[in-house]
């Protein structure tokens, strides 16, 4: 029982993690409508207690449909919020079902929920493969969508394929979005994204472009990481007509080679992906 409670953890771990992160950015985001609104009535009060201001009706006709237009924004993105949470909520009370048979008298059900059971097991394996369309096909013909992680997968592929196409702006948003877990695993990915990025326009020989992201993003790394920092500024010294160009090439086509090829045995998908397991499994 330990070891299926232990195997099992995942399994509940996971979609509550995903609702507690729906309910914080929720509650985020309508704290900052709320601000905007409350900004608005503020103004408003502001200029009615104006004799200047009572003189001009369309002004305050304009002041009253901003605030019913953020009013409105508020409800939307209140209602968007409530409903992924019931759906993540959903997803919660569907694997506690599922858990729950395991301990059923009938021995038919206990049967059936281990045959399920070994189908997530391929889903979840294929999906750390990297074999989307094969644990896709899987969890449709079993109906495992809700049982399985295959949405925080799904993630992972489309920033895998932006990688592919030498862009790292998915990347950097979802490290972004994980920016404190991912500090507190000491991630290094976010500085070998904007590491890349400057490699980028020193390749393509736009260097005062290359300082300004520097300046932006590269010295904030300077604490903790001054010797990589120092190596990529020495780039900047040399024309892209010497070897050294060749070398700017090598890590150019290298680093996004290592995003996509888990199969030769290369490292940054890996680190993506297992950085996102470590997060998202709490291990």
């Amino acid at each position: 029982m330990s070891d299926l409670k232990s195997l099992e953890h995942p399994t509940l771990k996971v979609p509550y993690e995903v609702l507690n992160k729906k309910f914080r950015t929720t509650q985020k985001t309508l704290d900052r409508e709320v601000s905007h609104f409350q900004n608005a009535v503020q103004e408003f009060e502001r200029d009615i207690s104006s004799d200047v201001a009572m003189t001009d009706t369309s002004h305050i006709s304009s002041l009253l449909s901003g605030m019913v237009e953020k009013l409105k924004v508020l409800k939307r993105k209140a209602d968007e919020g409530i409903n992924d949470e019931l759906q993540a909520g959903m997803v919660c009370k569907k694997r506690l079902e599922h858990l729950k048979e395991h301990n059923s008298p009938c021995e038919a059900i206990v049967k059936n929920w281990r045959r399920r059971r070994l189908d997530r097991m391929l889903v979840e394996y294929f999906l750390r493969c990297g074999y989307y369309n094969s644990a896709n096909k899987l969890a449709n013909n079993s109906d495992l969508n809700d049982l399985t992680n295959i949405d925080l997968f799904m993630i992972s592929k489309e920033v895998e394929h932006s990688l592919a196409n030498h862009e790292t702006s998915k990347c950097l948003a979802w490290c972004h979005d994980n920016r404190s877990k991912l500090r507190k695993l000491r991630s290094t990915m976010e500085f070998n994204l904007r590491i890349q990025e400057f490699i980028e326009l020193v390749r393509q020989d736009k260097r005062l472009d290359a300082v300004r992201h520097a300046r932006k993003y590269i010295s904030t790394f300077e604490d903790t990481r001054m010797d990589e920092v120092q190596q990529c500024m020495v780039l900047l010294a040399f024309p892209t007509d010497t070897g050294l160009h060749s070398s700017i090439s090598i890590l150019h086509y290298s680093f996004y080679k290592i995003s996509i090829s888990e199969r030769r045995g290369l490292k940054m998908k890996k680190m993506y992906f297992y950085k996102k397991l470590r997060i998202k499994l709490n291990i």
